[in-house]
């Protein structure tokens, strides 16, 4: 299938080998986008033929998620079943938990990284979206230049592009913690309820300055997938919320807005009109969550592994 197969025991071996092919060379991790892609022809090497593969597992160390000084960090073998499964994501990051949650099967989410799903960069693919709420940044090494940060939005440049060098590799994600002050949640519309790509998804963190109904926000962030080339924060709803309390009235008006950040197509999952339309439904009842403290009913005691 693929024209060479190296695995490196060091992560520098990988950056070697790495800066040695260059885009003739993949990263491989949880390889569940990696393998459709070789199978249907994309991403070929410069002579026409399928990329080779760098295969990330028997590396140690990549598949750890750590807190340090109030942030979150995950490493690039990291699964969205070990973020299922993690207290402090579930307590300090429950969007991605969330979201994690949502991605296919047990099987699937038992082999798919969070890192391959942020380098695929499919505007529907379900983690983005909390990541990019939760002000996420991502790290990239290279054996030459060394290590880089840039935040999320930045990284992802347009529709499944990333900035992303040839001899570049990605080394983590990391995000701040919740507080005991904010909460988030994230909300999947699909055509079906599980194993179904998504038709809009939003993802919403809101800081507040205390517990009670009347107290106000102090920052909001809103993250649209599935309604742009590239997941989109809905700035003008969450400019709208900051020093508003989250009343029925507050929350309308900031769903209502949420539906300028969208600009959707019709396609085979969905009308434009009814993206737009759901945006809105979506946002508001997201944000009718966080007010209500509602932000975890359903998620499972025991979630399937």
């Amino acid at each position: 299938m693929y024209t060479f197969y190296h695995a490196p025991n060091t992560l520098d071996e990988a950056l070697y080998l790495k800066a040695k092919y260059g885009d003739d060379a993949r990263a491989l991790a949880g390889a569940t986008d990696l393998l459709l892609e070789i199978e249907r022809g994309g991403r070929k090497r410069s002579d026409g033929r399928a990329p080779g593969v760098i295969d990330l597992t028997r590396i140690p160390g990549l598949a750890t998620i750590e807190a340090r000084d109030g942030w979150i960090h995950l490493g690039p073998l990291v699964t969205h079943n070990q973020c299922v499964a993690n207290t402090l994501i579930v307590e300090k990051a429950f969007p991605l938990a969330r979201a994690c949650w949502e991605v296919g099967a047990p099987q699937i989410r038992n082999r798919a990284t969070v890192v391959g799903n942020v380098i695929t960069a499919s505007p529907a693919n379900d983690t983005i979206a909390p990541l990019l709420a939760l002000d996420a940044r991502v790290t990239v090494r290279s054996l030459e230049r060394g290590e880089r940060t840039l935040p999320l939005d930045a990284f992802i440049t347009g529709f499944r592009t990333v900035d992303l060098a040839p001899d570049e590799l990605v080394t983590g994600l990391s995000f701040p913690a919740l507080t005991e002050q904010s909460d988030g949640i994230f909300i999947k519309l699909g055509l079906r309820r599980a194993q179904a790509i998504s038709v809009v998804n939003v993802a919403a963190v809101v800081e507040r300055e205390g517990a009670g109904e009347d107290a106000a926000v102090v920052r909001a962030a809103i993250a649209l997938g599935a309604v742009a080339p590239v997941v989109v924060r809905a700035s003008a709803a969450e400019s709208f919320l900051v020093g508003k309390p989250l009343n029925a009235a507050t929350i309308a008006e900031a769903a209502r807005r949420a539906v300028e950040a969208a600009a959707p197509i019709d396609d085979i999952r969905s009308s434009a009109d009814y993206r737009r339309a759901m945006v809105e439904t979506l946002t508001a009842r997201a944000l009718h969550q966080i007010a209500t403290g509602e932000t975890r009913v359903g998620w499972p005691k025991q979630p399937v592994m």
